[in-house]
């Protein structure tokens, strides 16, 4: 088969302010190197495990709830950093807060992930670290790291 004489135009949303790109890199590279919450949960908190089969990714994330909160939280990882930072934020968050709270942060950040920063949205301040991941909505191939986190926390929260 012949190539295309017009090929598939690729439009990649634009390279956000090199400032706050320097900075949301510096945030994921803080929690990749000194990741918050890595360890096992104590007990019988059941971990759930997600496996990225296209790099190997592969991580096993533990929610403890007293009633509806969350009030402890953990993961292991052999991941890249994407995927141990995005742990390491996302349990700083959800840790204090009920089901649905942190089902809708969950959302959030899969939101944010897949916003183009060609939009101009600002990620909100209540996301605390996890708005550095607004960087990796400009390569589709790093938000699968993001996703292997959020599908373990939404497994976890909601048991499927």
């Amino acid at each position: 088969m012949a190539p295309s004489a017009d090929p598939v135009p690729v439009t990649l949303p634009p390279a956000p302010d090199a400032g706050l790109a320097s900075l949301y890199q510096e945030i994921i590279l803080s929690h990749y190197r000194a990741p918050r919450h890595r360890g096992v949960l104590a007990g019988a908190v059941p971990a759930v495990e997600h496996r990225n089969p296209l790099c190997g990714d592969v991580l096993a994330l533990q929610l403890e709830f007293a009633g509806d909160r969350i009030t402890d939280a953990a993961f292991t990882a052999r991941a890249c950093s994407i995927t141990q930072a995005t742990a390491s934020m996302l349990l700083d968050r959800l840790i204090g807060t009920s089901r649905a709270e942190a089902l809708v942060l969950v959302a959030r950040v899969e939101a944010l992930i897949e916003a183009s920063p060609a939009a101009g949205a600002t990620p909100a301040d209540e996301l605390g670290d996890l708005r550095a991941l607004a960087s990796v909505a400009r390569f589709p191939a790093r938000r699968a790291c993001v996703r292997l986190v959020t599908g373990a926390a939404t497994e976890a929260l909601t048991g499927a």
